[in-house]
């Protein structure tokens, strides 16, 4: 398929809505499953994928103050334990700022289905829906698309909330839940869109302000045969939603594979050789220090000086007792999560420092807290993201176990 401009792709749970924007008016220019859609050739257009709400998930957290990037690694670390998603996407804002704390919206789908898309329709932007209306208005959209009643609210460029709905079981009493659940907000609502027909009319009895306080302006627009955000993807600032690009990574994959295995195979072999050369230097240390002892021995019963046996005995103890370079990379390479990988190991006695590469720092600090061989872990520095490769880059300390 070929075509120039702008594009949209709304995702849903059956696949792809593909529009084209004429005259920043959306018009139809595919649809059907993942499966069935043939690839689409349009060039340098601008492509945006729409996440739809059926995919979504939305939460509200805390953080300490923080500049934007610092937030986005904070939420980057923990998303797997926000959201029930094996591969979550992710995108965050700030919604309130105070002197000792951020709250911060973030909205997370599954990326799973992403290499598929990507096939179809290469999109350069993935907007959450529920930010894909004008945000500068403060107002309330009801609509129904694909079964569901949505209720959305933004005022000044904020998200406030959402709402999703059955058609069949939307009743009045929903809109008013849904407005006092906006708290202190719900006087911002300046205005009501209302996309078709409802079964009920919006008066103030369902609105419930004191007088004091002016009602919402309401507006009954006409029903749209495409998702309603569309009317106002034209006006979006897509700067913040730009998928990054990760070419090398997913064009040579098999190739940074391999020479990773070669990397490892390779560092194995020169651990091999140092252990024969150690374990050669103990064997020669431990046979001096035993003819030394025996010297020593002789020396007391015949002279009777000093007793140098203790400290012999305390030595060769101490040589036994030491750890093998490869049974402790045996024991953390058992350990490691997949996908997690070992670039530097400095072993004294039975404390390890590590530098590790992995996509998920937290899985590694819980996979080798939980090993019965390993007795403390402990981060030391905090994880660093690798814009390369994608993955974290940190070190960490561990005590093994005697």
């Amino acid at each position: 398929m070929k075509g120039r401009g702008t594009f949209v792709a709304y995702w849903h749970r059956d696949g792809l809505e593909v529009y084209r924007l004429v005259d920043n008016k959306p018009v139809k220019y595919a649809s059907g499953s993942l499966d069935k859609l043939e690839p689409f050739r349009v060039g340098l257009s601008k492509k945006i994928l729409i996440v739809g709400r059926e995919l979504l998930l939305h939460a509200r957290k805390k953080y300490p103050p923080a500049t934007e990037e610092k937030l986005l690694k904070a939420v980057a670390l923990e998303i797997g334990d926000i959201f029930p998603i094996s591969k979550p996407a992710f995108y965050c804002r700030t919604f309130q700022s105070f002197s000792t704390y951020t709250v911060v919206d973030i909205w997370a789908w599954d990326s799973e289905k992403y290499s598929r898309i990507k096939e179809v329709f290469p999109f350069n932007y993935a907007v959450p829906e529920d930010l894909a209306f004008d945000l500068a208005d403060s107002h309330l959209e009801i609509f129904q698309y694909r079964g569901m009643t949505n209720l959305l609210a933004h005022a000044e460029g904020k998200f406030l909330a959402s709402a999703s709905y059955p058609v069949s079981g939307f009743h009045e009493e929903d809109v008013k839940r849904f407005l006092q659940s906006l708290g202190q907000f719900e006087t911002e609502i300046k205005r009501i869109n209302i996309y078709g027909i409802l079964p009920f009319q919006i008066d103030k009895s369902i609105i419930d302000r004191q007088e004091s306080t002016p009602s919402p302006m309401i507006i009954n627009v006409g029903e749209r045969d495409y998702p309603v955000c569309l009317d106002d993807v034209a006006g979006l600032d897509l700067k913040k939603f730009r998928v990054k690009r990760h070419y090398l990574l997913w064009k040579r994959k098999d190739l940074i594979f391999r020479v990773a295995v070669y990397c490892v195979l390779g560092y194995a072999f020169m651990l091999y050789l140092t252990l024969r050369n150690y374990d050669q230097g103990l064997n020669e240390t431990q046979a001096r220090l035993s003819s030394l002892n025996n010297e020593m021995s002789g020396m007391v019963g015949s002279s009777g000086g000093e007793d140098y046996s203790p400290l012999v005995q305390e030595v060769n103890e101490k040589l036994s007792a030491s750890r093998s370079p490869l049974g402790a990379m045996d024991i953390l390479a058992r350990r490691l999560p997949q996908g997690s990988f070992i670039n530097r190991m400095v072993l004294s006695e039975n404390n390890v420092e590590i530098s590790v590469s992995s996509k998920e720092p937290l899985a590694v600090l819980r996979t080798l807290g939980d090993a019965e061989e390993i007795k403390k872990v402990a981060f030391k520095g905090p994880p660093v993201r690798n814009r390369n490769t994608s993955l974290y880059e940190f070190n960490m300390t561990v005590e093994l176990s005697r």
